[in-house]
């Protein structure tokens, strides 16, 4: 009797060791147990935690670009030269606003071609531009994330805009003093942005889909959202009109993560609040806890763009309500410059800042705005970003359900310095154990089964899913 209370005890205690695991899936910076060696212990490999690496390349107003480049050479070329620069400082992933104001970067039966790509609007740049962007970002071992704006579709001054394109109904739109957009409040709406989503999607291997934090517009001071019909019509369910708005995106959000499960289940869908978490409830109306408790969306991205106490507390709050959504950190690196206030005048807050955040189990990347401070290192913040990024990391998980991870390679064989081995991954890893025998550093990726070692030393290799699920640790390879 006493045998069999041990193993229904043990048989407890193994469920509620897997239930905790099932509460908290995602697990950055974890540790593998490679092997047994003799004598029986277990030896612990810990490996460089993953991170997503990324930079926003905002088109409106041609912020970062083409920045006035015209032609298909020049565009080209543009690109290039901000791929050159990702590859040097350590980014491993564009996020390319193809939407910026219900305008695209890509022939589309729903909208108009952007203005910023020949400088008129609509008109066909004669080659399709988001094809060689995609691909040549996956060239270079890049993700590309396709940046879009949910509503806004021009601004201009005391209600006076462009002409509003024959391709978007107008029944669809409402203006304000300084801006026009698509009316959140109706279903017609959510409807037209998801069906723009599946196009987007569709016709382009794009890695993620992403929104950022303009969802209700903030108006001119003096002026107040102008939906009180739309309310009547559809809002009796609320008894206040703010629920209604918040609702309202949370119905939009949640369409758009159905369409691109229903069509590209593997495509990542993030989403960038403001910072100011009451800016997002009250004023864009969108519910960041309740739309993450609820797994609305992916990777929650809120931008900090702060430095200290403020940056500290803040991201304290989104990381106890991202709940099982990725949390990242977009850092507003456009602010640094010679004399600015705030601490944005040497990059010694951002290394306090990524440092804090990085020790964070839960933060899985970080985001930067804008692409052009890249550029211009202003007091040597990409320098800072550089170094902060000198060691090579993987990808991060970023599915919505549980990792999928494929089997260990096996079958690890030296020729020279050239390791093979075998499995089933869409790519592999291979780490070189450091001095001390606890850690591993990530030497490099090979698509094919073959890799040419670059020291002597003890490596391990692991497979990855496309989605970047991984797999244990092989068996050890001592190049000696």
């Amino acid at each position: 009797m006493r045998r069999i209370f041990r193993c229904l005890a043990a048989g407890l205690l193994f469920v509620l060791a897997f239930a905790c695991d099932k509460e908290q899936p995602f697990k950055p910076g974890e540790t593998f147990p490679p092997e047994t060696p003799p004598g029986g212990t277990t030896t612990t490999i810990e490996l460089p935690k993953k991170e997503l690496r990324g930079a926003w390349m905002a088109t409106v107003w041609e912020i970062d670009y083409p920045q006035g480049a015209r032609g298909e050479a020049a565009q080209k070329e543009k690109y290039k030269q901000y791929l050159d620069l990702f590859e040097r400082i350590g980014i491993n992933a564009v996020f390319f606003q193809v939407r910026g104001m219900a305008d695209v970067y890509y022939e589309s039966q729903y909208e108009p071609w952007s203005k910023t790509l020949t400088g008129t609007p609509g008109q066909d740049p004669g080659y399709d531009l988001l094809k060689f962007l995609v691909d040549e970002t996956h060239a270079r071992g890049i993700q590309f994330h396709a940046w879009i704006n949910p509503y806004r579709i021009a601004t201009g001054s005391n209600g006076v805009f462009p002409d509003l394109d024959p391709m978007i109904p107008k029944e669809l739109v409402k203006d304000y003093k300084a801006i026009r957009i698509y009316n959140p409040a109706l279903p017609e709406v959510r409807d037209r942005i998801a069906a723009i989503v599946k196009e987007l999607i569709t016709k382009y291997p794009v890695d993620g889909l992403h929104m950022d934090d303009y969802f209700y517009p903030s108006l001119q001071e003096g002026e107040s959202i102008n939906d009180e019909a739309e309310f009547q019509k559809y809002g009796s369910a609320f008894s206040k009109i703010e629920d209604f708005r918040r609702d309202n995106i949370g119905k939009l959000v949640q369409k758009i993560q159905k369409t691109i499960i229903d069509t590209r289940p593997e495509v990542i869908f993030s989403i960038s609040p403001q910072g100011n978490y009451d800016n997002n409830y009250n004023t864009q109306y969108i519910d960041v806890s309740t739309c993450a408790k609820n797994g609305w969306f992916d990777v929650l991205i809120p931008q900090l763009y702060w430095t200290g106490e403020i940056f500290s507390s803040r991201l304290d709050w989104y990381f106890a309500n991202a709940y099982k959504t990725h949390l990242m950190v977009g850092y507003g690196i456009y602010r640094y410059a010679s004399g600015a206030s705030d601490g944005f005048g040497s990059s010694a807050s951002f290394n306090t800042c990524y440092n804090l955040a990085s020790a964070n189990k839960r933060v899985t990347g970080s985001l930067f705005y804008n692409s052009s401070a890249l550029v211009k290192n202003n007091v040597g913040i990409t320098d800072a970003i550089q170094s902060a990024f000198r060691t090579k990391v993987l990808f991060p998980y970023l599915g919505r359900t549980e990792e999928q991870k494929p089997a260990a390679p096996k079958n690890l064989k030296l020729s020279g310095s050239t390791l093979t081995w075998t499995g089933n991954g869409s790519y592999y890893a291979i780490y070189k154990l450091e001095s001390g025998g606890k850690r591993a550093s990530l030497s490099g990726t090979a698509r094919d089964r073959s890799y040419t070692l670059p020291a002597k030393g003890t490596y391990f290799v692991t497979a990855l899913s496309a989605a970047n699920a991984e797999s244990e640790l092989s068996e050890k390879a001592v190049y000696q």
